[in-house]
């Protein structure tokens, strides 16, 4: 059984290799067809199967899948440093410290690499959430370097569905990362609806019914290519509803958006112009940048604008004094009496 070896592992990675080396073996419980449940240490894996060992450093055994209860992806494998080696890189994902959590989840893909290709092992997991956490983190071009990788094959093929679509908007980023605007406009528009009808009448196509967070992902892609074209109109229009739809669900994305977004606005000539709409909309953008992020988050040249726009204040209503005195009731006409 070939295994892919620890210096290739490093460099597909885009990590610098730790102190801990690659695990030769991982302790695992089977649940075969015939022959109950062996407690034993997984030394490799391929496709077909497993080395599998019931004694440490002992002689490993193939034992093929179909020898293992379960079907597809489900088998009844059982790795029992599961839950301890993801536990660091778990707890960094959830305080949302993903660079951290990247290379903490690079690390456990790298020396867990013996089990790659065994189904729903959580190397491939840990390789699935490295590049989530790239992403998170902005790094795109080295989120494009893991999901090139030959090992980041396994995501797709030993990890089940609840990984796949994620996955599929990770390779969206990942052509960002690549600087690859034709493809990442390509594969755009497959998400987006037909303009037929009105809805030629927009400045955009709409984007097909999707989650949240989905959509403000397309839209900053989207707004991303139309910057990359030099269509600053569009790509404004993109950046405002990206970060609208991810302001209370995607910091990093709308952050990102919101900054992109007084980018374009401070090179608009109308800009010094006080009284403006231009001037008026910077404002508002860099205010509610500072609310969601601080005013310290903010580049330099933009804290200038972060301060709360006027807010326009109805008249009040005049007072009993003030009011002007209803015109009396005219008095209705007399009955005259029938005679």
């Amino acid at each position: 059984m070939k295994l892919l070896p620890h210096i290739i592992l490093i460099a597909v990675l885009g990590l610098a290799p730790s102190l801990q080396a690659q695990v030769r073996e991982t302790p695992a419980t089977l649940g075969l067809v015939a022959g109950g449940n062996p407690q034993g240490y997984v030394q490799n894996s391929n496709d077909n199967g497993i080395l599998f060992a019931t004694t440490s450093g002992g002689a490993g055994q193939l034992i093929t899948y179909d020898k293992i209860r379960g079907d597809g992806l489900d088998k009844l494998i059982r790795f029992e440093e599961r839950v301890e080696a993801l536990a660091e890189a778990r707890a960094l994902y959830a305080a949302e410290q993903y660079t951290e959590a990247a290379a903490a989840f690079g690390q456990v893909a790298r020396e867990y690499a013996i089990i790659l290709n065994v189904p729903q092992n959580f190397a491939s997991e840990a390789l699935f959430y490295q590049a989530e956490s790239l992403r998170r983190s902005g790094r795109y071009a080295l989120l494009a370097q893991v999901l090139n990788a030959p090992v980041a094959k396994t995501i797709e093929t030993k990890l089940d569905q609840r990984y796949q679509k994620d996955l599929e908007f990770m390779k969206l980023w990942s052509l960002l990362g690549e600087e690859n605007y034709e493809g990442l406009k390509a594969a755009l528009a497959a998400y987006e609806e037909p303009v037929t009808g009105d809805a030629k009448l927009l400045a955009t196509p709409n984007f097909v019914k999707l989650p949240t967070t989905q959509l403000a992902q397309l839209a900053f892609l989207r707004a991303k290519v139309f910057d990359n074209e030099g269509d600053q109109s569009r790509a404004l229009d993109d950046y405002y509803r990206a970060f609208t739809l991810a302001y209370g669900n995607d910091a990093l994305l709308s952050k990102l958006a919101m900054g992109q977004s007084m980018l374009i606005k401070s090179t608009d000539p109308k800009l010094q112009n006080a009284g403006s709409s231009v001037a008026a909309e910077m404002q508002s953008l860099a205010y509610m940048f500072s609310l969601r992020f601080g005013r310290n988050a903010m580049p330099e040249q933009f804290k200038k604008y972060a301060v709360r726009p006027a807010m326009a204040v109805p008249a009040a209503a005049p007072t009993a004094e003030e009011a002007p005195a209803e015109p009396a009731a005219e008095a209705p006409p007399a009955e005259v009496p029938a005679e």
